[in-house]
C-alpha cells in the first residue's frame, strides 16, 4: 500500500509542475515503467557517464539504475528546482544539475564525453530555437557509440534531423504507456 500511495503523491507533485509550467514538464503524469525500462534498456554497456535530460519525478532515473547504471555514473539536468530537490533525495548518490539542458556545454564542462544521453524533454513544446541549441551541444559531449535516446507522444520522431555526427538508428513504440509513446535512438559517428 505504500507503494502505491507513493506513485501517488508522485504522480501529483508532477501534475503540479505541470500545472505550474506546462511547456517545460510536456506531460500531465510521469512515464510508465514500461517506457523508461524501454529507453533504460538502449543505453550501451560499458564505461563512462550517462547523462539524463528532464528527468521529472525519475521513473527513467529508477530504470537506468535498475538496468545497471552506477548512480556515480548517472548526471541529471533538471530545470526545475522543485523536482530537482525531489531528485536529490530520492537518488542519493546521483549528481543532479539544477539547470537549463540548453546551457549543456557549460553544466558539464571538463567531464568525459558521455556514452549515453537520455532525454525526456519535451522538444515538440519547446520553442524551436532552443531545441536547436540542446541538439547542437550534443556533439561536443559524445564520443563515437555515444546514443542519443529521445522519447514523444508523437507517431513522427522529436528530432527532424538528427542531431550532427548522429546517425538515427531504430524507433520502437510503448503501448502500455498513457499514452503510447514513440522512442528513437541516434548513435554518434562522426566527432566534428
Amino acid at each position: 500500500m505504500q507503494k502505491k500511495n507513493g506513485r501517488v503523491a508522485n504522480a501529483w507533485h508532477f501534475t503540479r509542475e505541470f500545472l505550474r509550467d506546462p511547456q517545460a514538464i510536456g506531460a500531465v503524469v510521469p512515464s510508465s515503467p514500461f517506457l523508461a525500462r524501454r529507453m533504460a534498456s538502449l543505453v550501451p554497456p560499458g564505461p563512462g557517464p550517462v547523462l539524463e535530460l528532464g528527468p521529472g519525478m525519475g521513473p527513467v532515473t529508477a530504470a537506468l539504475l535498475e538496468s545497471g547504471v552506477k548512480p556515480a555514473e548517472l548526471i541529471l539536468v533538471e530545470r526545475s528546482p522543485r523536482l530537482a530537490q525531489h531528485l536529490c533525495h530520492r537518488f542519493p548518490g546521483v549528481e543532479v544539475l539544477q539547470g537549463d539542458a540548453a546551457d549543456l556545454q557549460t553544466l558539464l564542462a571538463g567531464r568525459e564525453a558521455v556514452r549515453a544521453v537520455v532525454s525526456s524533454l519535451p522538444l515538440r513544446s519547446m520553442p524551436r530555437e532552443v531545441v536547436q541549441r540542446i541538439l547542437q551541444r550534443l556533439p561536443a559531449i559524445s564520443r563515437p557509440g555515444t546514443v542519443f535516446i529521445q522519447f514523444t507522444y508523437h507517431f513522427r520522431s522529436s528530432c527532424r534531423e538528427p542531431p550532427a555526427g548522429f546517425e538515427r538508428g531504430r524507433a520502437s513504440v510503448v503501448w502500455r504507456n498513457l499514452p503510447p509513446a514513440r522512442v528513437d535512438a541516434f548513435t554518434f559517428r562522426t566527432p566534428l
